[in-house]
């Protein structure tokens, strides 16, 4: 950590962009390249994390300005590397997997999950293929170019997709967060029913309950995020 060197953050719009001032310096990337940011939605996000900072400046709860940072100093050397990435996780969507048993998770997961696998089938005109078998199901070979078309594009977009992919183990869940056929806390519950579904019977564990209450925060920061890169 670093003292905190700024009185305050503010944005202010540069020719078809925005930039973020800390102070009268302008923000740049950990890379130094320029924090250039197409909304004035997601530069105030940016804004209002360094204006969140105490004496001294935590990186770690910078969440927005990490998305942003990654995006440009990683992902955008190699976007379809990351694109790629993407579809792998659409190739072996957590929403294909289904359990064997007990009755009650096969009956929750068919009601929760088969919506969302019809609107993407119709959404993004791909068939998708749902075992409860342990064994990888093939599915359509050209979903994997279609899901990565999907990412492509803005590299801060691209960058939230994947990380929402990661998180929720799905890129359908995380194609529906972005277009806001779902909320936050629906992609929540869908990505991690099994958990919830185990709570319900086992009850709630200390440690895992932590666990998951993170990962709920870390998803609606990423919703937000993406919201705010569509918006004007």
């Amino acid at each position: 950590m670093v003292n905190r060197f700024f009185k305050a953050a503010h944005v202010a719009p540069q020719e078809a962009h925005y930039v973020v001032m800390l102070d009268t310096h302008e923000l740049k990337t950990p890379a130094k390249k320029p924090l250039h940011l197409a909304t004035q939605a997601i530069a105030e996000q940016v804004a209002a994390e360094w204006n969140a900072q105490s004496e001294t400046i935590d990186t770690q709860a910078m969440p927005v300005m990490r998305l942003v940072s990654t995006a440009l100093d990683r992902v955008a050397l190699d976007p379809d590397a990351t694109a790629q990435a993407f579809a792998d996780y659409g190739m072996s969507d957590l929403l294909f997997y289904r359990a064997e048993h007990p009755e009650r998770l096969v009956a929750r997961q068919k009601q929760s999950w088969d919506p969302l696998l019809a609107w993407a089938r119709n959404r993004f005109d791909m068939s998708f293929q749902v075992t409860d078998s342990i064994l990888p199901v093939q599915q359509a070979e050209q979903n994997k170019q279609r899901f990565a078309e999907l990412a492509s594009g803005d590299v801060l977009r691209l960058t939230g997709l994947a990380h929402s992919a990661a998180l929720l183990g799905s890129a359908i869940l995380a194609l529906a967060l972005d277009e806001a056929h779902i909320s936050a806390k629906q992609a929540y519950e869908l990505a991690f029913l099994d958990d919830l579904f185990q709570i319900e019977d086992w009850g709630e564990d200390e440690e895992a309950m932590q666990r998951l209450a993170e990962i709920q925060l870390e998803i609606e920061t990423l919703s937000v995020y993406l919201t705010g890169l569509k918006s004007v």
